[in-house]
Formats: structure tokens, sequence, C-alpha cells
């Protein structure tokens, strides 16, 4: 991707003008939080009932909180339950293939620990040996990706098919993520080697943080999370990204801890909402919708009022706070869904060239500044 389309896409987010679509049904102000505040958050809350309004929602606002779901209640119990395990138990969790979607991971210097379940091949060997453990964790993640599902077909309404049918009809590498962060997730004995990274795991852990306003950390103007060396403590936290998948839900415990970036560099507060979900659009939905027959790497011009840009978030919490849990589920298509299409000539002759969800995930990976969508290299 060229410097000059990446600088045109950062761009977008940054713009003043903002995209905002004026139907009173969103009933929803557009208040940018400033850094610094805790004002209640700037997103808005939509309806289950009132999910055909979602496509207009994220046209404008980077995500949003679904109130009146049918969802049972976050398995915040049976996230504690694992991941204060004894490190024994634990160490029988984690994927003997080192794979970065399935079992226990962490992340000692970021004070943070996950385990994420994935359903493919029906595989419970990664899971607790505990009967009520998996009735309520997979009751909660089946449940989950059923109700992103129809967030998506939202998006596939009066003939107009934005997700391929083909990319709902399988579970995909759909994944759930149990994940907790506390200063006292490891003692500073453990912290000294050994981190165990997934897919998107922070790459700053060796840099130190200012505890008295994390908000005012946090910068995504070019993408990025950047951090103060007034302290000398170490903060659970998750550098700045996207997610690889369609759509996230993520519940959450108090202290929230995450931050979001809007589409005018606005980052403000996205604490956990009694009774709702937290929902954001990931990198595949960029190209999903970005305008037919076009490609985001292309051209700024492939990015309509239409096109749903992926959320940019960050965690940090302070180690006064205690301890935060979420319960987050991706929803991702399978690894070899292609995820978009363009025209491309080579050696004098156009052809199509086909984009898979593992390329991106490759590159998301292995290229320096791509935690972020589309950021500059």
């Amino acid at each position: 991707m060229s410097r000059r389309i990446a600088t045109q896409i950062k761009a977008l987010f940054s713009s003043s003008a903002s995209r905002r679509d004026k139907n009173d049904e969103l009933k929803a102000t557009d208040k940018t939080v400033d850094a610094g505040t805790l004002d209640p958050p700037a997103l808005p809350r939509v309806r289950y009932e009132d999910l055909h309004l979602i496509p207009q929602v994220l046209a404008a606002y980077p995500a949003f909180y679904l109130t009146d779901h049918p969802l049972p209640p976050p398995p915040f119990p049976q996230a504690r339950q694992l991941l204060t395990a004894p490190e024994s138990v634990k160490a029988t969790l984690i994927d003997k293939n080192k794979s970065t979607t399935r079992g226990y991971h962490h992340a000692k210097n970021s004070r943070r620990e996950w385990w994420d379940y994935s359903p493919e091949n029906g595989d419970t060997r990664l899971m607790l040996d505990d009967e009520e453990f998996q009735g309520a964790s997979t009751e909660y993640h089946d449940q989950s990706v059923e109700l992103l599902k129809q967030i998506c077909q939202q998006f596939n309404q009066n003939g107009d098919v934005a997700i391929p049918e083909e990319v709902l009809e399988n579970g995909g590498f759909t994944t759930m993520r149990y994940l907790r962060y506390s200063p006292d997730v490891f003692n500073e004995q453990q912290t000294a080697e050994g981190d165990i990274l997934a897919a998107g795991a922070s790459r700053l852990d060796g840099k130190k943080v200012d505890n008295a306003n994390p908000l005012a950390k946090i910068s995504f103007a070019k993408g990025e999370y950047t951090q103060s060396n007034d302290d000398s403590d170490d903060l659970p936290r998750i550098e700045a990204h996207t997610d690889l998948s369609l759509f996230t839900l993520i519940a959450a415990t108090e202290p929230s801890g995450l931050y979001m970036w809007n589409r005018r560099c606005g980052v403000f507060p996205a604490p956990p909402v009694e009774n709702a979900v937290l929902i954001m659009p990931g990198d595949c939905m960029a190209y999903y919708t970005a305008v037919k027959g076009m490609n985001p790497l292309d051209s700024l011009d492939a990015i309509s009022e239409k096109t749903v840009l992926p959320a940019a978030h960050a965690v940090v919490v302070p180690k006064e706070a205690g301890e935060r849990y979420s319960v987050v589920v991706f929803l991702r298509p399978d690894r070899d869904a292609v995820v978009s299409r363009r025209m491309v000539r080579r050696k004098g002759v156009e052809e199509v060239e086909e984009t898979a969800l593992w390329w991106l995930a490759t590159e998301k990976l292995e290229v320096e500044g791509r935690k972020c969508w589309l950021a500059d290299v």
C-alpha cells in the first residue's frame, strides 16, 4: 500500500467533517469526550428490536452498545474460575501446537492472561473438566455467535448482499476469549521471561506507564498506543489495535479500562453498560462494505458513506483499580474465506486477485505498524 493511500485513510478517521446520519431513530448524541475526562460513553445504544439501524449507526460511530438483547448473563464466574486456577491447571490448557486461537495464553509484562475457546471440530480438550463451566461457556459462545450473525444479516437487505452467505454458514475460526487484566496476575519473578504471545499481543511490554491518568496516555493519531516514561510501574494493558473479525462482542467488569478512537481522532472511555454488550466492527467489515467492485487497498474511493471502518481500541487498567475481566466473542470468517477481490494487471494482462482472511492475519502479525487497520508502515 502506498504512503499516499495510508495517509488518506488516516485522514478519514480524523476528519472534522464526520459523516453522521441524521435519522432521529438513532436516538444518540454525537458527543466526543476529550482525553482526560470521565464523561458518559460517546457511543449510541441500540435496542435489540432495532437491529435494522446498525448499518446506519456504524456509518457514523466506531461501535455501539446493544441493549435488551437475548443473551444469558456474561460468564464472568467461569472466567474467574479458569484464570485464577493453579498454574498447574493452566499449563494443561496450553495448545501443544502454539495456536493463537485455542487454549491458555499470557503476556506477563502486560499483566494480562486469557483463555480462548474454539469450537472447531467440537474440540473441548483445552477446557476445564467441569460440567458447569463447559455448559455456561458453550452456551454464551453459541448465543453470541448467533447474535453477531443476525447483525451481519442487517447488511444483506433489499437484495444487497455485503457479507456472503457462505461466510456466515459455518463457524470459521470464531472464538470466545476470557481475559483478565490485573497487577497481581504475575509476580516480579515471573515477569522476567517466558511470555506467550498471541495475535495482537503487546510489543511495548518493556515500556513504563504513568498510572495517574491512563486516558491521557493514549494517542491514536498515528494508529499506535503511546506510553509515558514518568512512572516505574507497569500497568495491565493492551496496545491500540483493531480486531481481525467481522464483529467483536464484549462484556466486561469494572473498572473498564477500555478506550476507543472515533473518526475525529477523539479518544474516550467505553465503560461497561448494565445489561448491554459492546459491539465493535473488525477489519473484515471495511472490505465487505467497500464500494462494490473496489478495494480499500487500491484507493480511498473504495470507502463510501456506507463503509464500516474497524474500531481502534486499547485497554489500560490503573493498578489501584484492581482487576478487570472481560468475555469477548470474535466472529470471523473461515481462514480461506475471500475477503475481497480486485483487478490487477500483471505482465500486461488484467486478472482478478483474491485476498483471503489468512493473508490479512499473516500481514497483521508480520508487518510492523499494522496492529491498526491499514496503519502506515
